[in-house]
């Protein structure tokens, strides 16, 4: 009966031991001061895809024909209503990315403010020496042994700046052009514009006036 017991015990700290592995993204064990950022993620940005026509004397011009942005966003889990949510975020940091790109006003300002105080306290002390009752006689030395000074500089300087950025576009004809996880709870999309694209919604809007 000793033996059967001793061998459960043994399997059920080998099953714990096993269900402590280290994971990855928030699900990490790994102490917060040792944990590190992945070498490995989806970087948002944008590619421009131009087209250039030649002629025998060197390069004529360069049309623009399609501009792809991505975006990311952290799930925050792995449900279905979070993955819902961080697409619709990952799309519009995508578009975010293509109106930052057409235009984007950046402001700084810096504003410092300075206090400052100085407190002096000065305390002379006497002690009795040759003297009627009405008056005190002292040397200079001894009046100069028994003063005591005090002097309080206390200054305090505070620095504050301030950046702010704002965009403001007008996007059309970018569409959706893919979505996927690409973290343990990461996911991205893919906005794109192309001059297809851009043909076939003209044609479309004008067809529906």
């Amino acid at each position: 009966m000793k033996l059967k017991l001793s061998a459960l015990v043994i399997a059920l700290s080998l099953t714990a031991c096993s269900s402590m592995k280290t994971g990855n993204g928030t699900n990490s064990s790994v102490p917060i001061i040792n944990q590190k950022l992945s070498t490995t993620f989806v970087g948002e940005g944008i590619k421009i895809e131009t087209k250039c026509s030649w002629t025998f004397l060197g390069k004529d011009e360069c049309q623009l024909v399609a501009i792809e942005a991505i975006g990311t966003a952290p799930t925050f889990g792995n449900t279905t209503s979070n993955r819902k949510n961080a697409l619709t975020r990952a799309q519009m940091a995508a578009e975010r990315n293509v109106a930052e790109f057409l235009g984007k006003e950046v402001t700084s300002n810096r504003v410092q403010s300075t206090i400052a105080k100085n407190i002096e306290r000065a305390t002379d002390k006497v002690k009795s020496g040759k003297a009627d009752s009405t008056t005190v006689e002292l040397t200079d030395t001894e009046a100069g042994n028994l003063s005591l000074r005090e002097n309080h500089n206390d200054t305090v300087v505070n620095l504050t700046e301030n950046i702010k950025t704002a965009t403001s576009a007008i996007l059309r004809g970018f569409i959706k052009t893919d979505e996927k996880v690409v973290g343990d709870q990461e996911v991205s999309v893919t906005m794109r514009w192309d001059i297809d694209s851009e043909l076939a919604r003209n044609q479309l809007a004008k067809s529906m006036r």
